[in-house]
């Protein structure tokens, strides 16, 4: 009797455990299928925002820049929204300069100024920019993996939108918002990764196996003593 006490009352605490994080798993599931993930990624809250070059700007030759700087590894032409006139975007010793493809003059980095015009160009919502700050040493949690300095703006509509822009090249390099970060705090839970929340595969979740094992094996052996010990005294 005294085994069946023992499982008895390791199986009722396992099965505490494990049934919580399988009414976690439920919930946060169920969030992940039910919302949209082309709007989890915000993809309504932008504009498309490729304009074509106009064809009868003039603009520096190619060489004249290579000779101005011969360790350009990259080189392209566009244009950005806000400017009236092409730009060219080199990638040099590891960084990205945009220099003004009519004048040659170096535009990077982008003033304040620039980058709040450019945040509202992309925004495609109905609220109002309300903050731009630089970051330049530590990022949010919402963006790890991004490496500063970044621009950070955020609008003041339902969904507390926030873009996140290049500060040499304007470019638009993650939005987030209210549902985003839900999503990421459940997804956190889901995966019971609480650090990095990037991987399945850590100690928690091995740990959360083997419990869910030694929870079924302890069903088990109490399926023992509810059946099968009963009938054997009564024979």
């Amino acid at each position: 009797m005294r085994l069946s006490l023992l499982s008895r009352s390791l199986h009722k605490w396992l099965a505490l455990f494990v049934g919580a994080q399988l009414l976690i798993w439920a919930v946060t599931g169920f969030y992940m299928v039910a919302v949209d993930l082309d709007f989890i990624h915000g993809d309504p809250l932008v504009r498309n925002l490729r304009t074509p070059v106009g064809s009868t700007q003039a603009v520096l030759p190619v060489a004249q820049l290579t000779s101005r700087c011969p360790d350009i590894t990259l080189l392209s032409l566009h244009s950005l929204p806000v400017l009236r006139t092409p730009v060219y975007e080199l990638t040099a010793a590891g960084r990205r300069v945009l220099v003004d493809a009519t004048s040659g003059e170096q535009l990077s980095p982008l003033s304040s100024g620039i980058i709040r015009e450019l945040a509202r160009s992309y925004y495609a919502g109905n609220g109002q920019l309300s903050l731009v700050e630089l970051l330049e040493h530590d990022v949010p949690m919402e963006i790890r993996g991004r490496a500063p300095p970044l621009w950070r703006a955020d609008f003041d509509d339902w969904l507390q939108t926030t873009l996140y822009l290049h500060p040499d090249t304007g470019a638009l390099v993650a939005r987030r918002h209210r549902l985003w970060r839900w999503y990421d705090f459940l997804w956190m839970l889901h995966i019971m990764d609480y650090g990095e929340r990037e991987t399945a595969t850590g100690l928690v979740p091995r740990l959360a196996t083997v419990l869910g094992a030694v929870t079924i094996v302890s069903g088990v052996w109490l399926l023992y003593f509810s059946f099968w010990r009963p009938r054997a005294r009564r024979e």
